[in-house]
Parts: structure tokens; C-alpha cells; sequence
């Protein structure tokens, strides 16, 4: 078959430009480090990578959300310990009012310490975080939870709303304690508070059976508050192991990303100077039969 000179010069310039692009398009791999360098180069690849990225993204955020999740709990679970630690002292303090042989004296001291406890406990329940935000009202969570109303009873003023966060692709965990799961019907604090009123008078007869009825209230808050507590740490502790899973699911898919996305080095050195074998080659050989002419076999 006759190759024509124009055909042959066309083919030869062709491969000259396939090696060049092709030594062009390794030697930018092997300086990036990136072996796709558009979805053309590796379309099954690229699409891969797309998911791959999506996946990391998404367990990014999961991680985000754990650790506001961690800290915000972690920040309740010290108010409520807190709230636990008082409620010890106003215990002991009330158990030993229940003595019915108390006079007027000691029922003034118990009164003096009692105003002070109490309202710390209010002051705790009534807590905000850094961004001025009430831990304890749900949603709304710039209302403060627990007031006294004009009559001077205790309300509640937040809402039963519990804040679920996504922290895996099918779970999510709550991210704050409602006040209303704390005191329901704002008991304990309205109790506690006529209780004082009550002490501050320090009635002549005594508040012995007063006592021992506010203790009851007392066990029952403090057993509502223990358990709150108990449920922070469970839920801490469910973080820390789907925290512990993510991981082990982001190094997996981060190694399998890089395998897809890296180069093989030796692999792309091999493969670039086969390139530029090819194209020195092609150039020689071009460069040598364009000198040729009929002429030199006349």
C-alpha cells in the first residue's frame, strides 16, 4: 500500500503530540500527587472519588455534631452534679430540722442557710452556656426556665422539646435536658419554697412533720436529678464508641480514597519515560526521512 508524504507527515506529528501529552499529562501527575487529574483520565474513578469525599464530608460533620453534642451534655451533667452536691447539704439540714426538739434558735440558723442554698439551686437549674443560651428550657432557649411568677409561685417557661442530633447515618442522640423532666409540675421548688417560708418564722411548735414531709420531696428531686445524670453518661458513653466507629470508618475510606486518587510512582516513572522514548523516537524518525528526496537514490 503507497503511504503518501502528507499522510505520513500527518501520522508521525500525530504521535509526536500523543507522547508529548501523554509525558505532559505523568510528569504533572507525579508533581501533584494526583493520578486523576479530570474525570477523563479515570471516568469510574472520578465518580468513586466524588463518593468517596461525600462520605468523608458527611462523617466530618458527624464528628462536629458529637463533639457540640459531648460538650454541651458535659457542661449539663456539671450543673446538675452541682445541683446534687446542694441538695446533700439542704438534705442534712432538713433531716436535722425534723427533730421536733429544735427551738426557735436553731430553726432561724437552719432558715439563714437554707436561703442561701436554695436559690443556688434555682440559679443552677437557671444556668446558660457561653452563649447565653438556658441549658434547661429546650428550645427556647433564650427564656429563662424557672421563675416566680407575681403570686411568687415557681413556672416553668420553657417547652418539652428535646434536640436530636444526627451522629450516624441512622442514629442520633438528645443533646440537652428539659427542665420539666427535672421538677414536673415545678414541684420541688414550690415545696421547697413554702418549706422556707415556713423555717424563717421558725414556728414555736416546731416544723417536724414539715420536715419529714419535705424530705420525701427532697429524695424524689434528688432522685429525678441522679437519673438525669445516670442517662448524660449513658449517652456520653454511646458517643464515645460511635465516635470510636467513625473513625475506623474515615480511615478506611480516606486510605481508599488515596489508593484510588495517588499516583503509582514507579508505575508513572516507567510509564513517562516510555513516553519520552516514544517521542525522541518519533522525532528522529520524522526529523530523518524529511531530509530523504528522490534525489538521493538517483
Amino acid at each position: 500500500m503507497r503511504v503518501s508524504s502528507n499522510q505520513y507527515h500527518l501520522t508521525t506529528i500525530r504521535n509526536i503530540q500523543q507522547s508529548t501529552a501523554e509525558y505532559s499529562k505523568l510528569s504533572t501527575q507525579l508533581a501533584t500527587n494526583q493520578r486523576i487529574q479530570k474525570p477523563s483520565d479515570d471516568p469510574l474513578g472520578s465518580v468513586m472519588l466524588l463518593t468517596l469525599n461525600s462520605e468523608l464530608t458527611k462523617l466530618e460533620q458527624y464528628k462536629k455534631n458529637m463533639d457540640a453534642v459531648h460538650f454541651n451534655l458535659g457542661q449539663q451533667e456539671t450543673q446538675l452534679s452541682s445541683i446534687v452536691n446542694t441538695l446533700n447539704s439542704v438534705q442534712e439540714i432538713v433531716t436535722t430540722a425534723a427533730d421536733g426538739s429544735m427551738g426557735q434558735a436553731e430553726l432561724e440558723a437552719f432558715s439563714q442557710e437554707l436561703s442561701v442554698l436554695f436559690p443556688a439551686i434555682v440559679d443552677l437549674l437557671n444556668a446558660k452556656d457561653g452563649n447565653d443560651n438556658y441549658y434547661f428550657s429546650g428550645s427556647l432557649t433564650d427564656v429563662m426556665p424557672f421563675e416566680r411568677d407575681g403570686a411568687g409561685v415557681f413556672q416553668y417557661n420553657g417547652d418539652d422539646r428535646v434536640r436530636d442530633v444526627a451522629v450516624s447515618d441512622n442514629s442520633s442522640v438528645p443533646a440537652n435536658i428539659v427542665g420539666s423532666e427535672l421538677d414536673p409540675g415545678v414541684n420541688f421548688l414550690n415545696e421547697m419554697q413554702t418549706y422556707l417560708d415556713l423555717i424563717s418564722t421558725a414556728p414555736a411548735a416546731g416544723v417536724g412533720n414539715e420536715s419529714r414531709d419535705m424530705l420525701n420531696h427532697i429524695s424524689t428531686f434528688l432522685g429525678t436529678i441522679s437519673g438525669e445524670i445516670t442517662r448524660i453518661g449513658g449517652t456520653l458513653a454511646s458517643l464515645d464508641e460511635m465516635e470510636l466507629g467513625n473513625d475506623d470508618i474515615a480511615l478506611f475510606t480516606e486510605t481508599l480514597r488515596d489508593d484510588i486518587k495517588e499516583v503509582d510512582y514507579p508505575e508513572a516513572y516507567v510509564q513517562m519515560n516510555q513516553a519520552m522514548a516514544a517521542y525522541e523516537s518519533s522525532l528522529k524518525v520524522y526529523s530523518s526521512v524529511t531530509k530523504m528526496t528522490l534525489f538521493s537514490y538517483v
